[in-house]
């Protein structure tokens, strides 16, 4: 019997199988791409707090441009204000659709070379356990003493009512403390972190924050004695929008 590798009917098979296979692989360029990301930043930026805690929401879309899969980890937000003192946001949540009015929790994703993630984030800092202790603190004593007004007078159901004094103090002075949005020209840093350290990427842009919108947002705190930006949502406190050009 002849030998198998002697049959070209063999030979045609195997080069058959061969091109399938090769036909399922990224071209040989693309493998050799080292790991990269890209990342592209709407032009503008939503601000907010609460209870001076800042808040930062930013739509991004951040793509594997390199030719090796990557895991993002960790993305962040570091504000620099000139002649203040800088601090870093984490993204901790996202909206999984333009329309959604629910956030979903940030968790490391993979993306495949080509693929790309668009979405709108937020980033903001989780409290300390001292400083989540005195929030559940201050937002109990306001909702407590406007509920028991309006349950001592039916009348008051769909009016605003004043928590009392000491509890109103509480809150204005966690949100003194919490507050970071000053007026000034800020340096801002966007870092993704991915499983492989030579694809990290950082980039730097600008905004300026007028003496008029940190004011608008200081201004928030007016509304802590009902309630409003402490245990329930208020349409008078929308955040502001600021551009941002890349540096």
């Amino acid at each position: 019997m002849d030998p198998f590798y002697s049959d070209w009917q063999f030979w045609s098979a195997a080069a058959a199988l061969a091109a399938i296979a090769l036909s399922q692989l990224p071209p040989i360029h693309v493998l050799l791409r080292r790991a990269k990301l890209q990342t592209d930043a709407f032009s503008r930026l939503h601000l907010t707090h609460k209870v001076g805690n800042a808040n930062a929401q930013w739509h991004l879309i951040i793509e594997n441009t390199g030719g090796r899969a990557l895991r993002v980890k960790a993305i962040s937000l570091t504000f620099a204000r000139a002649g203040g003192q800088s601090f870093t946001l984490s993204a901790q949540n996202y909206l999984r659709t333009p329309d959604a009015t629910e956030n979903v929790m940030l968790a490391p994703f993979r993306l495949a070379p080509g693929e790309e993630w668009a979405h709108v984030l937020n980033f903001f800092n989780i409290y300390t356990r001292d400083d989540d202790k005195e929030y559940r603190r201050l937002e109990s004593a306001i909702r407590g003493d406007i509920l028991r007004q309006k349950d001592a007078d039916p009348e008051t159901k769909h009016q605003l009512c004043e928590a009392s004094q000491p509890s109103i103090d509480l809150a204005l002075s966690f949100f003194k403390r919490q507050f970071k949005w000053d007026a000034g020209e800020y340096e801002l840093d966007l870092t993704v972190e991915t499983d492989r350290p030579e694809a990290n990427l950082k980039r730097r842009y600008l905004f300026s924050l007028f003496e008029s919108e940190s004011e608008e947002l200081r201004g928030y705190s007016n509304g802590y004695k009902y309630g409003a930006g402490v245990y329930w949502l208020s349409q008078a406190q929308p955040g502001i929008v600021v551009p941002v050009r890349e540096k």
